[in-house]
């Protein structure tokens, strides 16, 4: 069993690779095992959906990555409220360039509906303990819906990747851009804009 985990994930590493450099849609399984040592029987085995499958399970395995990630910055109380604000979009960041970037894994696909997917739960449960926490402590605006507000966040970024998406035509050209430029301006307290000017003046 712990075999087969450990070949499922060679698999995953190296289709992650192959992905960007030939595309979705013009990585080949053969290229693949090949590129393994491999047959393409094996890779069958271990992803029975093919191609597709494996695809799904490198960006379900990306985005569990990001929760994790995101999940150790929020429950980090004792660390600076702003700075872990600033790291939060960081990692924002990473995620934009990674799903939606030249190479990005999304781009790459057929199907952007299935990004989050499962994992868009955690997201928005990571974004509304990080925005309750932030009403707490007198940064950000006691009247915002927060749920609410974290379900916006996790859907700008869906939507914000889509080849169709017009929200790249306004002035604000990247999602990072929108987030810091438009979004915390209007969810920021007096005190977390004075806080947020401490941070930006001591970088």
């Amino acid at each position: 069993m712990k075999q087969n985990q450990q070949t499922r994930e060679r698999i995953l590493d190296a289709a992650d690779r192959l992905f960007r450099q030939f595309s979705y849609q013009g990585l080949r399984m053969k290229t693949l095992a090949d590129h393994m040592g491999l047959s393409r029987k094996t890779l069958y085995n271990h992803f029975p959906g093919g191609k597709r499958d494996i695809w799904k399970s490198c960006i379900e395995r990306q985005m569990r990555d990001f929760a994790a990630r995101l999940f150790l910055i929020v429950d980090d109380t004792d660390r600076d409220y702003v700075e872990r604000g600033g790291a939060i979009l960081d990692i924002g960041r990473e995620v934009v360039e990674l799903s939606y970037g030249p190479e990005g894994m999304i781009l790459s696909g057929e199907d952007q509906e299935f990004f989050f997917s499962e994992l868009k739960s955690r997201y928005v449960e990571a974004f509304t303990c990080f925005f309750g926490e932030g009403i707490r402590k007198g940064l950000l605006r006691k009247d915002l819906p927060i749920r609410s507000l974290s379900e916006v966040m996790v859907t700008l970024i869906v939507v914000w990747g889509r080849r169709d998406s017009t929200l790249m035509e306004g002035e604000v050209k990247s999602l990072s851009e929108f987030v810091e430029t438009v979004m915390f301006t209007g969810i920021l307290s007096e005190e977390g804009r004075r806080q947020s000017h401490r941070l930006v003046r001591g970088k």
